[in-house]
Parts: structure tokens; sequence; C-alpha cells
């Protein structure tokens, strides 16, 4: 009996294939369109457990759709697709329930009366499944963490097709585990967050000709070391490769506070000859947030990222020259420190807390460039990384044992793979970063 068969059986009028609307819709992400052998679409947790069940005895890997922002496709097995796990419930405590397929506008629009937030990515439509289980790294990270250090709860599908509730005090291995380990432990059908306040935010755009770059990130650095803990920004040095897109760094700052005192944290910056423009007042967090693109670009990337210790002089002078290669490079850099470098490395599986900044840097090249340009073009983004440590899962699309061991340090990687052979020995739970359990 085929996967989809067994499942149509088992959880009927939930399982999908080939020219089903509901198939394309769950194997579609924003890196394309994948070839699973099944989508699930539960609409209860019980649902989702006993398509888990089958898939698992089956044999067959399982993999999970929250918002549709997968890096990779799924070329087979079973996706469950959790588009109707989307209830957001906010609790008097502030205590803030979510369906593990919610979106991080919808949350940020449902806690913005009560002048509450929680530290999300940048855009709307991101599935607040996949980001949280990464760590998410949000608008409100100097202020308060990752999105992993407000989770006080799960709801957990095992391999086996248990419902753990999963805690500080139930399972508790588990819960250190989700909080930075990806979907390698099953499916999360429910997350519930500790919101903060994040009333009275000023926030905005701040734009640079290209003039003198690297006048700009040191800037940029000093700004942030000064600045309190509330003042929240990420630099992105854009290259002229779109007409549509400007070009040159574009600051994106948020603080809680007056557009006064914004602009005094910032005078540094604004006092720059190089700057073009400059757009701050009041904000929401979910104005902060932005609109995703509909899907790949026309263009592959080249590059990667890292967290960086300290952004030294020698650091940002390596930096500011890959944005001035010939091959358009896009740079980006996110305040870290704060909040965030406040929690212990061991704490969560997000280890890598004691980093000034995330640095992203990735060339910009056709889809069909030569090997020996992309060679080339690594070794230049390699010169930057070098000055940083690790990397974050959520912006590294490739998948390969080397790519998660650096995700991880080795104490946390170990420790990630005893957990996992608790939850899932036979690793159904693969397509992703993949953390293998432990023999």
């Amino acid at each position: 009996m085929s996967l989809l068969t067994d499942l149509r059986e088992s959880v009927p009028s939930r399982a999908f294939g080939p020219g089903d609307s509901e198939f394309d819709a769950g194997r579609t992400v924003f890196a394309g369109v994948g070839e699973p052998d099944a989508v699930v679409r539960p609409h209860t947790v019980d649902e989702v457990a006993e398509a888990v069940a089958r898939a698992a005895a089956a044999g067959q890997a399982i993999a999970v759709r929250s918002g549709g922002h997968g890096l990779v496709p799924v070329e087979d097995g079973l996706v469950v697709d959790l588009a109707e796990f989307t209830s957001i419930d906010v609790g008097d405590d502030g205590l803030v329930t979510v369906g593990g397929g919610a979106h991080w506008g919808d949350i940020a629009n449902a806690l913005a009366p009560r002048g509450l937030g929680i530290s999300s990515g940048d855009t709307r439509d991101v599935g607040v499944g996949g980001l949280t289980l990464g760590g998410g790294i949000g608008w409100l990270v100097r202020a308060h963490g990752l999105a992993v250090d407000a989770l006080r709860e799960v709801e957990l599908v095992t391999a086996a097709g248990e419902v753990l509730t999963v805690n500080a005090r139930s399972h508790p291995d588990l819960f250190w585990a989700v909080r930075g380990g990806g979907g390698n432990f099953g499916v999360v059908t429910r997350f519930t967050f500790q919101a903060v306040p994040a009333d009275g935010l000023v926030g905005g755009h701040i734009a640079f000709d290209t003039s003198d770059v690297t006048a700009v990130i040191r800037a940029w650095r000093d700004v942030m070391r000064a600045g309190p803990d509330e003042l929240n920004s990420t630099l992105l040095l854009m290259p002229p490769f779109a007409p549509e897109m400007p070009s040159g760094p574009q600051l994106a700052v948020a603080t809680r506070g007056s557009e006064d005192e914004l602009r005094s944290l910032l005078a540094p910056l604004l006092s720059l000859p190089s700057v073009t423009s400059v757009s701050l007042s009041p904000v929401t967090l979910g104005d902060l947030l932005e609109d995703a693109p509909p899907g790949k670009p026309p263009f592959d990337f080249v590059g990667g990222n890292g967290f960086v210790p300290e952004l030294t002089d020698e650091a940002i002078d390596v930096i500011a020259a890959q944005f001035a290669r010939e091959v358009p490079t896009m740079v980006l850099l996110r305040a870290l420190g704060g909040a965030f470098s406040r929690i212990a490395p061991d704490a969560t599986a997000l280890a890598y807390r004691e980093a000034e900044a995330l640095l992203i840097v990735n060339a910009i090249v056709a889809p069909d460039a030569a090997p020996e340009q992309i060679a080339a073009l690594k070794a230049g983004s390699d010169a930057a990384l070098a000055f940083t440590r690790g990397a974050y899962g959520g912006f590294s699309p490739e998948r390969s044992d080397d790519v998660t061991r650096s995700i991880y340090p080795p104490a946390t990687f170990d420790r990630l793979r005893r957990v996992k052979a608790q939850v899932d020995p036979d690793n159904v739970f693969r397509q992703n970063h993949n953390i293998p359990p432990r023999d």
C-alpha cells in the first residue's frame, strides 16, 4: 500500500496527492516546488499524530510546512501542512498561545492593541514554527532576546505519534532542544510565548550613498555599542543590481521612546555627509515587518552567514570590501548583544550568544554561473566570514553535515543528538538541517 493510500484511509479528507490543490499548496515553499509522496493538511492534533505515526511506520521522511518560507523544497516522503493551525489566543497575563501554522504578522496585529509584542522575524507572512524552532532573530532581539527566549511551552507530536506537552518542567531536555534545534524532534502544533511591552515604538529608515561605506559601518557599530538595549537595527548594504531597488547602505532601526530620543542616539550616523534620506516616526511592531518577496528570485546567492564576536576596524574593512566587489554583493549586519547575549550559551540550542552582530554576505549570480566563478566568490565571502563564529540556520539554505555542524558548537550538537535518539531514533524528521540520533 502506498503512503498516500494509507493516509487517505487513516486521515480521510486530510491526505492529498498530485492533482489536489492542497497538494500543490503544501509542496510549494519560498524556494520552489517539491515532489513529496503525500501532503496532509490536518485539522486536529490527533490527525497530526495519526499521519506522523503512519509515515514513520512506513520509514518515510517527514517534513513540516508552517509558513511556507522553507529554504529547500521537499522531494520525497510526507509533508505535514499546518495551514489550519492558525489560532492566536492572548491571555491577561501576556501569555500568547498560537498554532504552529500562524504567521508573525497576524500575531503582531493581535498583540498591538495591548501594547505587546514577541521578538520575531522581519516579514509578516513567515510562519511561527520554522522561525521559532531555529531560534528567531527578530526586531526585539537586543531588548528581549530571541523568539525561543520568550517560549514557555510547546505541544509536540513525536515520530511515534505521541502528543507531548513540553516545557521547563515536563520533558526539559526536549524543551531545551526545540529552542534552536529546528524541526528535528517532531511536529510542534502549538507554541506558548510570554509577550513583552512593545508600545511607544519609534523607528524607520536612513539611506546613504556609497561614497564612504566603511564610515557608515563604523558609525553604526559605535552607535549600537553606546545605545541602550531597546535600540534595535539592521544595516543592509544593497548593491546596484536592480533598477527598482535603491543601492547603498540602508539602515532599519527602532526603539521605544520619542523621535527626538532616537535622533539623539543616531546622531553620529545622521551627521555623516553620505546621508541621502531620513524617515523616522512613531511605528508599531507590525509596521516594522516587511512583505516577503513572492518566491525565489531569478538569481542565486553565493556566500554565507555567521555570528561576529567583535566588529573590529579590521573586520569592518574586510566587510566593506565585499560590497565593493565587481559582482553585486549584498551584505547585512544585524545588531545583537543586549538581552541576546545575556542568555547563557548552554541555556538553549542556539549557543552562539557572545556576538555583537550577525553577518550575512551573499554575492548575486546567475543560476548558470560557472563553478570557477562560484568558487572565487565563495572565497571572497569567506574572507569576511573569517571574523565570525558558527552560523544561523534560518539563513543557511544548504543542507549537509558540515552546514549543520556549523550551526551548533560540538557540545551542543552532541547533546542534541542524545535528545534526538530519545524521540526520533529512526530519524524520520530529517528534511532539515539534520541532527542524526546518537548511536
